[in-house]
């Protein structure tokens, strides 16, 4: 069957540098029928200026793509959705137009149209003493898990922004405090706030134990391999944390996924929304787990 149209139905630009899209239509009812469909999502980009075309589909389901049609699939955070309206929003991150996902965004209008390609993917578990560190391409990533987070979590979150003007209120637990980094005149990827923020890190007065700390980190390529290096010499154990690198400063997107798979490693954090862990979805299994979030 063809990818899922999802309609651009309204935009919302919640600040300088996040737009948020909201789409419906029968592909997006088609969608959320159809689980997994969170916490990711692949969606596919129209060459620029062209209509939306579909890949083809092997006899086991599988998405067959020729030409340019694998580089035009990106991996973004469902933000929220809603099965009786058949909406499902998406925020973007707005850094100028010359990527592909990049370009759309600073062009859209109501009525455009983006494929859908499946969904799902590992998110941070609960309970424990929850650490997030990342930037704003993990802003809709860190935003989704504060909003799923049990009402008793604890925890610290570690944002970088462009600037204060990006700073919003955040949906979350009493628990979890929120510090944002805004950098200011610096470029994305050319300081080390997050860096200096595991370094510096404060514990709270009770003790927190290493094993009862659950570690998720997504921000530039630099930033997530300090971050493993940090926690394995904080005693973080490889299967409380999640670590995924959703771009690299001197590569674009899908070179990024190809020379290093995003600084992956194995034997992290695996754990899916409860409902999710036994329906994978043929059209997303090779990529289950992909980000190539545009910077």
């Amino acid at each position: 069957m063809p990818a899922n149209e999802m309609i651009v139905e309204k935009i919302v630009d919640y600040t300088p540098h996040m737009r948020r899209v909201i789409f419906s239509g029968p592909g997006v009812a088609d969608y959320l029928a159809d689980p997994p469909c969170v916490p990711n999502i692949k969606i596919y980009f129209p060459r620029p200026g062209q209509l939306l075309d579909q890949p083809g589909e092997d006899e086991r389901g599988r998405w067959i793509f020729t030409g340019d049609q694998r580089s035009r699939v990106r991996t973004y955070t469902v933000r929220w959705m809603n099965e009786a309206s058949s909406q499902l929003a998406i925020d973007f991150v707005r850094h100028g137009d010359e990527g592909l996902a990049s370009a759309w965004v600073e062009r859209i209008v109501p009525g455009d149209v983006l494929g859908a390609l499946g969904g799902g993917g590992r998110v941070l578990k609960p309970g424990g003493y929850a650490l997030m560190f990342g930037d704003e391409t993990a802003l809709p990533a860190i935003s989704d898990t504060l909003e799923q987070m049990p009402a008793d979590q604890v925890g610290q979150v570690f944002i970088e922004v462009h600037n204060e003007a990006e700073i919003h209120e955040l949906a979350k637990p009493e628990g979890v405090r929120v510090q944002w980094l805004p950098r200011g005149q610096a470029a994305a990827g050319a300081t080390r706030q997050l860096i200096e923020a595991m370094e510096t890190l404060e514990l709270p007065a009770e003790q927190v134990a290493a094993e009862e700390i659950n570690l998720w980190v997504g921000a530039e390529s630099q930033v997530v391999r300090f971050a493993r290096q940090w926690a394995a010499k904080v005693g973080i154990a490889k299967s409380n944390r999640l670590i995924i690198g959703y771009w690299h400063l001197e590569m674009n997107e899908v070179a990024y996924g190809k020379d290093s798979d995003h600084d992956r490693v194995h034997g992290e954090m695996d754990f899916e929304r409860p409902g999710h862990e036994a329906h994978r979805h043929e059209h997303t299994h090779e990529h289950e787990h992909e980000h190539t979030h545009e910077h």
